[in-house]
This record gives structure tokens, sequence and C-alpha cells, in this order.
């Protein structure tokens, strides 16, 4: 990760809407499906990890908001590392989506060892939540053998006492289907402005903007509503391109609904 935008992660969240980053949501099929084969990886938490991992007081603001924040990540030769994440609902209520590359290293081809999620963390703030301890992450394993595919992936939290994460921080809806046509599109990270387009390929879908290393991961809403900060999922922030893209631009992959389903039933019933 270049370190160049670390301390953007650790201010202020930006969220951009706007109608020029509106995308016609086009997905191309490859031209021929390998099986898809989902992995994961087990974190043993400490007990005082566990012990610390809910909250001591109800929270009576639920704001989807808290779902989106800062993700901390120690990767597996002891560096650090940061990206985004986002709560999202679900039967169990303690599972959030990320990109599988903020997951699984693909440059020491191994999974980071430990995952650090924040609800709320906002301008060095942590939220009332505090820090939540992952404790399995999943990924699919053809994102091994091309990381410009499948880059996204779900982390599941340890919430004792039969709380779930999702009452305490809300959670977001997700579509299986994207739907046809235009519209605008919420994109949570930390951007800079940049004035080239990026083309709408195959199964990607871009902005213009590079919302920086630290907000991999982070969600992109359909229908966003800053009034209740609700909802739909319908890709996470991926930038690892190959040509035509330009390299300082940010895309989201497009999942096919019947590989979403898998990943994320494989995830809850783990």
């Amino acid at each position: 990760m270049s370190k160049k935008y670390v301390l953007c992660t650790f201010f202020v969240l930006i969220i951009i809407t706007n109608l020029s980053y509106a995308f016609p949501s086009y997905s191309k099929p490859m031209s021929k499906r390998v099986e898809m084969v989902p992995m994961s990886k087990t974190f043993d938490i400490p007990p005082e990890e566990i012990t610390n991992n809910t909250t001591k007081f109800s929270i009576d603001d639920i704001n989807n908001l808290n779902a989106v924040r800062l993700l901390n990540i120690v990767k597996a030769d002891g560096s650090d590392d940061d990206c985004t994440a986002s709560v999202i609902k679900t039967n169990t209520g303690n599972i959030a989506i990320t990109a599988a590359h903020c997951l699984w290293d693909h440059t020491l081809k191994t999974w980071n060892s430990e995952i650090y999620f924040y609800p709320g963390y906002n301008n060095g703030q942590q939220g009332k939540v505090g820090k939540v301890t992952a404790y399995k992450w999943f990924v699919w394993s053809n994102f091994l053998q091309d990381i410009t595919q499948f880059d996204y992936g779900f982390i599941k939290f340890y919430y004792t006492n039969g709380k779930k994460l999702q009452d305490d921080t809300g959670a977001f809806d997700y579509d299986l289907v994207i739907p046809q046509g235009t519209y605008p599109t919420t994109v949570f990270g930390y951007p800079y402005d940049d004035t080239d387009n990026l083309p709408n390929y195959q199964w990607y879908r871009g902005i213009s903007t590079d919302v920086g290393f630290g907000s991999s991961g982070g969600p992109w809403i359909r229908n966003y509503d800053p009034n209740t900060n609700a909802g739909t999922v319908i890709g996470v922030s991926h930038g690892i391109l190959d040509d035509p893209y330009p390299e300082d631009e940010t895309a989201s992959w497009v999942w096919y609904p019947d590989d979403f389903t898998r990943l994320l039933n494989f995830a809850e019933r783990s």
C-alpha cells in the first residue's frame, strides 16, 4: 500500500454523491466460467478481545453511517494497513463486506493476520461501538489466480450475549442483480479530484476520482438517502486494474448474483 494515502484515512470520511458519477450498470459476462471455490481464514481471538468485542451499553441512535468505517489490518509480516468496510444486512447480523485484496495479501501471497473494524470512526475518534475484532474472513480462491477479478469478500465478527453488530451500527441492504440504467451513486472514501474519465468496460463500473488506497473496500451505494443514511450496496471500491483503465481511477467489480449469494451463505454458516 502506498503510504501517501494513510493520513487521509485517519481524518474525515468523505462521501461523494454527484450525477457526474452516475454510470450505466452494464455487465458483460466472462466468456468462460471457472469453478468457484470459497476460502476462509480464522483468527483465534484472545479472551480479552472477546470480552471487549461487545459494547457495554445500549446504542440509542442507530445510524447506518456507523456501518461504514475504518478497517485496520495487520499483515503477515507485521506491517500495518488500512481499508474500508461496511456492515450489510444478514441473518447473523455480524458480517461486513470489503475488497478481497484487504483480506488476502496478493504481494505476500498469504492471508492478512489480524483485522479490526472501527464502526463510526471519524476524525481520529472511535465511535460508540469502539473496536471490533474479526474472527473469520472469506474470499473466492479465484481472486488468488487473478487479482483483477472477484475483488470482494466478507468479514465475520464475534459478538457475544446474543447481540448483533448490525443492531449497534445499522446495516445496508445490497443488490444481487444490479438494475439497468444510469443513476447517481454514492461512494464512501477519501478522494482527491481528478479530471480523467473511467470507461465502463465489461464487468466493471467506474468513477473519475481516485478515492485512495485507504478506502479500498468502501461501499458504492445506490439511492443513498443522506437524511436516513440508507441505501443499497452495489459494489465496493477496487483499484487493481489492467489496461485500458487509467491508472489513477477507482472501479467496482460487478458480482454475479449466484456467486455473491454462495460466498455470503458460506460466511454465514461458517
